[in-house]
């Protein structure tokens, strides 16, 4: 973990970037928040990356609930974002 990735882990942001996740696997509306996510994250803006985060998890787990995405990239996507 990088120095950068420990302070932004202190500040209660999480992203694995080693973990890929296959856009063609994942609906549109996650794909975008991803990239939010990402692009918060790497400017170290822990406010809109934690209010676009809580906002992500219940599309989440609504796709995996309904079919839209499968266990193993429910369970990537939590890992890449740090979601229990």
């Amino acid at each position: 973990m990088t120095f950068l990735s420990i302070k932004l882990y202190n500040q209660g942001m999480y992203f694995n970037a080693d973990i890929v996740l296959d856009n063609k696997k994942l609906p549109e509306m996650l794909r975008e928040d991803f990239a939010d996510l990402e692009r918060f994250y790497n400017n170290g803006d822990w406010f809109n990356y934690g209010l676009t985060l809580e906002n992500s998890v219940p599309s989440i787990k609504a796709f995996y609930s309904n079919g839209t995405i499968d266990s193993e990239m429910f369970s990537l996507i939590r890992k890449k974002f740090g979601i229990a």
